[in-house]
């Protein structure tokens, strides 16, 4: 194969057989490309189903799709084991709630072939099937506005561009990168890892590619309460990273400082310095957020509101980060 496509997942079968259902739809032929699905701590039948998929009748017939079944280790390292248990020279990293377009890999595998030793991001709107809220709307606001700017001509990529819900790079140069570091995903925490990705391949001077035809759609179904834990998990993950990168620090929301929106600024600061009282204020708004996202209200008022709740969850995550040990670089 010439095209290996990763994609780890967790607790989320249903859509896993969608973005495998996709992938068997391309319009690059079955032979040409491999898919390693990771269950990283699934206990929903995800591995079961991913083997059952590539059967006739299944979802995805006649593709070649390995299954690896961990224990819950983050998305890092189920990557990192997805890449070590394939064989394609170029890898595709997927999430699992991506619906592939169907000339995406043909897309990607050009894109490579005209510009070789590059990491190529691709477009990620959000897909049509997305629960309606504010959330989904805030998102798709943010995916229309990223791919507007990164598509301008001579537009320099930035490093915190490089996301792996769809993000493609060969297998030398991923493992000149020494692939992950597990430590921003470690038991199944979130964020930071792609980012941090990009900032050692932008060291290195790899170039950064953005093609706009590459999509991949996101069926966006994380609730807000799950929402909530990875923010603030991307507080504590972005504080790693400027302890082991201080150069990245300003890019950082902890270091954005007055380019935030005031409210999200207030919220952040509050909670680094008083987060006990900033626990109990937020409480309520919290609450009330939740309840906006489960009725599937869209105003941009909760937009806004949601922003300032972004800021002192972060901020609690930042905390919880400086409170956390420090761990040795490592990779799985």
């Amino acid at each position: 194969p010439e095209l290996a496509v990763v994609i780890p997942t967790h607790q989320r079968r249903d859509l896993l057989l969608k973005v495998l259902a996709s992938l068997a739809g391309q319009t690059v032929e079955p032979a040409r490309f491999e898919v390693t699905v990771v269950c990283d701590g699934c206990t929903d039948g995800s591995g079961a189903a991913a083997r059952d998929a590539s059967r006739p009748g299944g979802p995805a017939p006649g593709l070649a799709i390995t299954v690896l079944e961990t224990e819950n280790s983050g998305a890092a390292t189920a990557r990192n084991r997805g890449v070590a248990a394939s064989r394609a020279p170029l890898l595709l990293f997927l999430d699992d709630d991506m619906i592939a377009a169907p000339d995406l890999l043909e897309v990607h595998l050009d894109i490579h072939r005209r510009r070789p030793g590059g990491i190529v991001l691709g477009a990620m709107p959000v897909h049509p099937d997305s629960p309606r809220s504010y959330l989904t709307r805030g998102l798709s606001r943010w995916t229309e506005r990223r791919n507007a700017r990164l598509s301008a001509p001579e537009t320099e990529i930035p490093a915190d561009e490089v996301l792996t819900g769809q993000m493609s790079v060969s297998r030398s140069t991923f493992e000149k990168l020494d692939g992950y570091d597990v430590r921003y995903t470690a038991g199944g925490t979130f964020g930071g890892e792609d980012v941090e990705f990009g900032w050692r391949a932008r060291s290195l001077e790899i170039p950064l590619l953005y093609e706009p035809r590459a999509v991949s759609r996101q069926v966006y179904r994380k609730t807000f309460r799950s929402l909530c834990e990875n923010i603030r998990h991307a507080g504590a993950a972005d504080l790693l990273m400027a302890a082991e990168h201080p150069e990245v620090a300003h890019h950082l929301m902890l270091g954005q400082g007055s380019e935030l929106p005031r409210g999200q600024r207030w919220a952040l600061n509050g909670t680094r310095a008083a987060p006990a009282l900033a626990r109990l204020a937020a409480a309520p708004l919290l609450a009330v957020l939740e309840l906006a996202e489960s009725r599937g209200w869209t105003s941009v008022f909760w937009e806004h509101l949601h922003g300032v709740a972004r800021g002192h969850l972060y901020g609690l995550g930042m905390l919880e980060g400086a409170r956390a040990p420090a761990a040795s670089r490592r990779t799985a």
